[in-house]
């Protein structure tokens, strides 16, 4: 495992492969653990704590605050990963005003962004976004199984059979989408539903 340890803060990682590295962050008097993984060419970080993904304010402020730090940078620099093209898999500006008191606005703002959405895509665009991202929940989780069983993780552990169903599930849907494509969609270019 390379780490590198700062005055302040902690940070370690793990070169698991080609594709992905776990990161290891020390944030106040806690480390939290991140996977660093590529997908289609794109590297995404995915935070791994039950703390950070319950509570999407704290992990938006652990992950921006990783993104800031200098051995995080270098360790991009080294595989080659521009910070720019990083993508997460958490929101990094949660809302800073609580629903309940944005009242109307928050409402008319997620509505305006719906409409914009549907008047720019066609239903086949979104089938095929839906189809692009149960791809990549399949691949995620066929990558988890493979390393289970290189743990030595068979069917006999709870867990490595509830990744099996995970998986059947996503399968399932993805062949249920591709069924949709037999709709008649004669305005292919009418923008509206």
């Amino acid at each position: 495992m390379a780490e590198w340890r700062g005055a302040r803060l902690e940070f370690s990682f793990e070169l698991m492969d080609d594709s992905q590295i776990n990161i290891y962050y020390q944030y106040g008097s806690t480390t939290f653990m991140f996977n660093l993984f590529t997908q289609y060419g794109e590297w995404t970080l995915h935070p791994f704590d039950g703390i950070l993904l319950q509570n999407k304010e704290m992990c938006a402020l652990v992950v921006s605050e990783l993104l800031k730090n200098k051995d995080f940078h270098v360790l991009l620099a080294r595989e080659n990963i521009t910070l720019t093209a990083l993508r997460t898999t958490i929101e990094l500006n949660p809302r800073t005003v609580p629903e309940e008191r944005q009242g109307r606005r928050g409402s008319d703002r997620d509505y305006d962004d719906k409409t914009d959405f549907i008047e720019s895509n066609t239903f086949e665009d979104i089938l095929e976004m839906e189809k692009e991202q149960m791809q990549e929940r399949i691949a995620f989780f066929q990558d988890i199984i493979s390393r289970m069983y290189m743990d030595g993780y068979g069917p006999e552990d709870e867990d490595f059979n509830k990744v099996q169903s995970l998986i059947r599930i996503y399968k399932e849907t993805l062949e249920r989408l591709s069924d949709m494509n037999g709709f008649d969609m004669k305005r292919r270019n009418d923008r509206r539903w």
